[in-house]
C-alpha cells in the first residue's frame, strides 16, 4: 500500500511547473537574440575602420544596450560599464 501512494505522487504534476518551464524557455529564447543581436553589433564596431562608420555603429550599440537594460536583459550598471568601454575604443 505504502508503495502505491508514492508512485501517485510521482506521476502527477502540477500545471503550474510545467507553466513556468515554457515561460522560462520562452524567456530564455528572447534573452539569447537580444544577447546575439548585441555580439553582432559590437564585432561590426570593432571591425569597423572608418570613424563615420564607427560612430553610427556606436550610437545603434547604445540603443540596443539600453533597450537591453529597459527589458531587463542586462543590468544597468553592466550597461554603463559596456558603454564607458566601448567609447574609450
Amino acid at each position: 500500500m505504502a508503495e502505491q501512494k508514492k508512485d501517485d505522487k510521482k506521476a502527477v504534476k502540477a500545471p503550474t511547473p510545467l507553466k513556468r518551464h515554457k515561460q522560462d524557455a520562452k524567456k530564455n529564447l528572447a534573452n539569447r537574440m537580444w544577447k546575439s543581436k548585441i555580439h553582432t553589433a559590437r564585432s561590426s564596431f570593432a571591425l569597423a575602420k572608418d570613424e563615420t562608420e564607427k560612430k553610427s555603429l556606436l550610437n545603434t550599440l547604445y540603443g540596443l544596450l539600453d533597450k537591453a537594460a529597459k527589458n531587463g536583459i542586462f543590468k544597468k550598471n553592466k550597461v554603463s560599464r559596456l558603454k564607458s568601454r566601448l567609447s574609450a575604443k
